[in-house]
């Protein structure tokens, strides 16, 4: 009977929890180079593209993991989810991202902004430092 009470104690500890014992995004921490591909278009007008470098900072703060873009003139920051991927709240329905983390030292993003008349597109690969 003392035996049951104790594990029945134990399971009740562990279970009150709602913190999780193991958050794989720690093994994202660090800095990323990232070169991105860039394709504009205009109606009217042809196909340009464009290569962008920039960094990718992952960092914890409190129980979430953000991930900030910087490049020379911006800096935009995602929620990186517990399963890798990301998280970006758009500002308007016209901006889509796809991607995330394909490993602990990969990254891969894909996305664009489309409206009437334009848009533009990229697809950004990036490597841990």
């Amino acid at each position: 009977m003392k035996y049951l009470f104790i594990l029945t104690l134990g399971v009740l500890c562990i279970s009150s929890c709602t913190k999780p014992l193991v958050d794989y995004r720690s093994k994202y921490v660090g800095t990323y180079d990232v070169v991105s591909y860039h394709s504009n278009w205009v109606m009217g007008q042809g196909l340009q593209y464009d290569t962008l470098n920039y960094t990718l900072q992952v960092k914890r703060s409190a129980e979430l993991y953000y991930v900030d873009f910087i490049t020379e003139h911006s800096a935009s920051t995602y929620l990186l989810e517990k399963n890798g991927t990301l998280h970006y709240e758009s500002q308007d329905w016209h901006y889509q991202v796809n991607g995330g983390f394909v490993d602990k030292d990969h990254f891969e993003l894909t996305g664009g902004y489309y409206g009437l008349g334009g848009g533009n597109s990229f697809d950004a690969t990036g490597t841990k430092r």
